[in-house]
């Protein structure tokens, strides 16, 4: 499966699986600061997106002579994480990892996780990292499985509300439940088996993964 590399601007300390990823992506692009990032990590992207108020001159110039492509949006009607999405979805619809999507606010946070939910349907995986672990949606009709270690950690965070959520492995079953934003969620459930599944029938639901220490 084709895989892309998306850079945003916020906090990370994935540097060891970035660096893996940047070499098999098909595609790297950053969200402008995500660019900063990328210089530090030595990784050149195929394009930087975004209004570009929060990147460098200095960066801005050792891309381009590096040939990527800059493009500047300065609507501001989407955030630079959106556009970036929208930008990719033009000519690719496959895996996308994405990394420096939380952290340092978290109003930021917040919004690019529901930038993440509105594009989870328009291509094969959207997955977020962060030091913890690695987050993503499940739709209804779009059954979700993960190899995991037994004691792995696993939350399943709604977003507004999920209907009828069925998993399988985990210490907490849910049995065609609802979860909902301000009501109930599924903070730190705990895998026994594997694979872990879960399936819902409405509204959505974040998965997050706890990374193997």
């Amino acid at each position: 499966m084709a895989t892309a590399l998306l850079m945003l601007g916020g906090e990370f300390e994935e540097e060891t699986l970035i660096r893996e990823l940047a070499i098999v992506s098909s595609l790297i692009v950053a969200a402008d600061s995500g660019a900063e990032h990328l210089r530090r990590l030595d990784i050149r992207p195929h394009a930087i997106i975004g209004d570009l108020d929060s990147i460098t001159s200095e960066t801005l110039r050792f891309y381009e002579k590096s040939n990527s492509n800059i493009i500047r949006i300065s609507e501001q009607e989407h955030n630079d994480f959106e556009k970036s999405l929208r930008w990719i979805e033009a000519s690719y619809t496959g895996e996308v990892h994405i990394f420096g999507l939380t952290g340092k606010r978290t109003d930021h946070t917040l919004s690019n996780l529901s930038v993440m939910l509105r594009y989870a349907p328009k291509f094969d995986r959207l997955v977020a990292h962060d030091k913890w672990g690695y987050h993503e949606f499940i739709l209804p009709g779009n059954p979700y499985s993960v190899n995991c270690d037994p004691a792995t950690l696993i939350s399943l965070t709604p977003f507004g509300i999920a209907e009828g959520i069925v998993t399988k492995n985990l210490t907490y079953p849910l049995q065609h439940e609802t979860l909902e934003l301000g009501a109930r969620e599924g903070l730190s459930n705990i895998a026994t088996d594997t694979p872990v599944s879960i399936s819902i029938t409405g509204g959505a639901l974040l998965v997050s993964v706890g990374r193997r220490n």
